[in-house]
């Protein structure tokens, strides 16, 4: 039996975290590089690694045990775009686009950031039984 801050909901939360932490890491680092001559875009992908370790959890064992060790090992995936070229320099970077998805990027790490507070003030009420 797991605890509360071990849950498969807070196991989530951390993973969805690491995910969108990265990809605002990323995304900074292309615009960053909007102006060097051959940079290709980078972006994170996490949803597909992650569909892909629970199907496989779930046609094997498909235990409790078997699910945390998936999420526990989805990481998020850092490529290159190489085909994607914005420019005559090679570079592949849209400033325009990569700061909508910095922003919108933002609003879901906070999002995923309130879910997590929100589960730790229950925790913290019922321990002190209010």
């Amino acid at each position: 039996m797991s605890d509360f801050l071990t849950s498969n909901t807070m196991l989530m939360l951390q993973r969805s975290m690491n995910f969108q932490w990265t990809k605002q890491t990323v995304i900074s680092d292309n615009i960053v590089n909007a102006e060097t001559p051959n940079y290709k875009t980078k972006y994170v992908t996490f949803e597909e690694a992650l569909r892909n370790s629970l199907q496989a959890a779930a046609r094997g064992e498909g235990s409790v045990a078997a699910m945390r060790s998936a999420l526990s090992c989805s990481a998020p995936t850092v490529r290159v775009a190489e085909e994607e070229t914005t420019r005559m320099d090679g570079n592949g970077v849209n400033v325009a686009e990569q700061s909508v998805e910095l922003v919108r990027n933002a609003y879901q790490l906070q999002h995923t950031y309130r879910a997590m507070s929100s589960d730790i003030s229950r925790l913290l009420m019922a321990i002190r039984g209010q």
